[in-house]
């Protein structure tokens, strides 16, 4: 069992921890931690959110090699802890993060480098783009993973204008 005590963010430990055969136990932040709430992300550039230590693996690892829970809930993080004692995993090592998954991506930045005329070789391809409606309390990378999708920025473009809202 590997124990992350919420800080750093996103650090590589957990998932060698997890790719060795561990279970990765961490805090879930609630509210997430962002700009307007915690000290390490105050006067960076970004208004992200992290809802926990390691939101990479809480959303695309999960259960049963991630639990993120709250760690002031007594009940639920105990349960969390034997459910885990009982759990035999496997080692798991997410395929973006093999040599193969790495050299994939490498490829496709290379291929798809866009030059000074984007949209004739745009990565990913526009027609790949798909368009759905957030509910008002979750957010567009939400709103895409539970379509199996992932939000994806270079898409922005085409969606910020106004005939497209008004669709």
């Amino acid at each position: 069992l590997f124990i992350g005590f919420g800080f750093p963010y996103e650090g590589p430990a957990p998932l060698e921890a997890i790719a060795n055969g561990c279970v990765f136990l961490q805090a879930r932040f609630n509210p997430p931690h962002s700009s307007l709430n915690h000290e390490f992300f105050r006067g960076k550039p970004t208004s992200r959110e992290v809802s926990s230590q390691h939101p990479y693996a809480e959303d695309f690892i999960g259960k049963p090699h991630v639990w993120t829970v709250d760690y002031n809930n007594s009940k639920e993080f105990e349960a969390a802890i034997k459910t885990i004692m009982r759990t035999q995993v496997d080692p798991y090592l997410p395929y973006e993060y093999t040599c193969e998954g790495m050299l994939e991506r490498i490829h496709a930045y290379i291929q798809h480098q866009v030059g000074e005329h984007p949209y004739p070789h745009a990565w990913p391809p526009v027609d790949s783009l798909q368009v759905w409606v957030s509910e008002t309390q979750h957010s567009c990378t939400e709103t895409c993973r539970r379509h199996g999708l992932v939000c994806e920025p270079t898409f922005f473009r085409f969606l910020n204008k106004k005939e497209v809202f008004l669709q």
